[in-house]
């Protein structure tokens, strides 16, 4: 490539990315980033006014396991499987908190990160089935119907928003089923889910004694 073709290459891609630009800035994704950022700062800072609390009346450790002391860890974890798989019933930041009143806490986020993914997973095909049920697909669209239309505007940045943010996951990733968004894809995007679990284990950690 000579010098005139660089030179008419990089102009492109200059043009391409202002553009981006300005259609992001015109339907509002540069609002929805910033507002999901927000939130994300704004549960963090919850969750460890919460810890902080907390820890003034009850060691963290013995609150788990008063609360949870007939439960098995494995249980636990398949309570969190289903909790991601179906609609996210569940915080997961309550799970990461509990991690760390374990012997390996980093291998039980890591557990939980996959776990998490694999939810997303089944989120997905749940969605899909949701096309084939008229009662579910209703039921789907009646909760998701903003996340239907925020994927139609802004294709993948939402799943990735929802993996990494305080956005509902689980529902995302039914919503995504639903409108057939390209599942390889989909694989590799909501991986980021796993980088969400460890950020979030990382900040929490350092405020728990």
């Amino acid at each position: 490539m000579n010098e005139k073709q660089t030179i008419a290459s990089s102009t492109r891609k200059k043009h391409t990315i202002k553009r981006i630009h300005r259609v992001n800035k015109r339907n509002g994704f540069y609002k929805f980033c910033c507002k999901n950022a927000l939130y994300l700062l704004l549960s963090l800072v919850f969750i460890i006014a919460v810890i902080v609390f907390v820890q003034n009346l009850i060691d963290i450790d013995q609150l788990f396991k008063s609360v949870l002391h007939n439960l098995p860890t494995t249980d636990i974890f398949i309570l969190f499987f289903f909790s991601e798989s179906l609609l996210g019933l569940i915080p997961p930041d309550i799970f990461i908190v509990w991690t760390k009143t374990l012997a390996h806490p980093y291998m039980a986020v890591a557990l939980l990160s996959i776990l998490s993914y694999i939810g997303g997973i089944n989120s997905y095909f749940i969605g899909m089935q949701a096309n084939r049920i008229a009662k579910l697909r209703r039921h789907v669209m009646e909760k998701g119907e903003k996340y239907a239309k925020q994927i139609e505007r802004w294709g993948q940045a939402v799943i990735i928003i929802a993996a990494l943010f305080p956005l509902p996951f689980a529902m995302v990733c039914v919503v995504a089923g639903m409108a057939k968004f390209p599942f390889k894809r989909f694989l590799i995007i909501t991986i980021t889910r796993i980088l969400r679990f460890f950020v979030y284990a990382i900040i929490l950690y350092s405020f728990i004694h």
